[in-house]
């Protein structure tokens, strides 16, 4: 079982969802890439996504709206996606050093908060695209979530921070748990 998580990459640190959870987001982040890679090159290569319980986050850039719309029709054609949420930007400007200023960012926010035992970082997912840093996850409760909130606006390089983290006991949740029970009885 462990070494099965390793391979398809999936973090056995605790989390709020479970390993089930975890794959099928994985399963959903593979078919958006499978589909984007059957779409275009370079929609693959300039788009990123992070799914968290259903929930599929797009980032990158792209040269055109049309190309912007596509991906979300893409997103939307995955019949386990919940809800799309398309931070696209439209823009030809993008090159090595931003990617490279984009990184550094994550990695300054993910070292504070992996520094902070008062936050399960684990929960989160850090995607930076030209200095906006974007989190999605699951918080504990309010003061966890501000004190990455804290850490991410402290991060000097940083344009700005969106949060699409909800918490732990959001009613969203729950409505992901009795589905995915649904569908699992209905599969016996």
């Amino acid at each position: 079982s462990v070494q099965l998580a390793s391979c398809v990459g999936i973090q056995l640190n605790p989390q709020e969802r479970n390993f089930l959870a975890a794959v099928d987001d994985l399963n959903i982040q593979t078919e958006f890439n499978a589909r984007l890679i059957g779409e275009s090159g370079a929609l693959f290569a300039n788009v990123n996504s992070t799914v968290i319980e259903g929930r599929l986050h797009i980032t990158g850039t792209v040269p055109a709206q049309a190309d912007r719309q596509k991906v979300t029709r893409i997103a939307w054609t995955i019949p386990s996606v919940k809800e799309v949420v398309n931070d696209i930007e439209v823009t030809s400007e993008t090159g090595l050093v931003e990617a490279a200023r984009d990184r550094w960012i994550t990695a300054q926010l993910r070292a504070l908060m992996i520094g902070d035992n008062r936050i399960r970082d684990s929960n989160y997912a850090i995607d930076t695209e030209n200095g906006i840093i974007y989190l999605n996850g699951i918080a504990q409760n309010r003061e966890e979530l501000e004190r990455v909130m804290d850490y991410a606006k402290s991060v000097t390089a940083a344009r700005q921070v969106v949060s699409y983290v909800i918490m732990k006991d959001d009613p969203r949740r729950v409505s992901i748990r009795q589905d995915r029970l649904a569908s699992q009885g209905q599969a016996q």
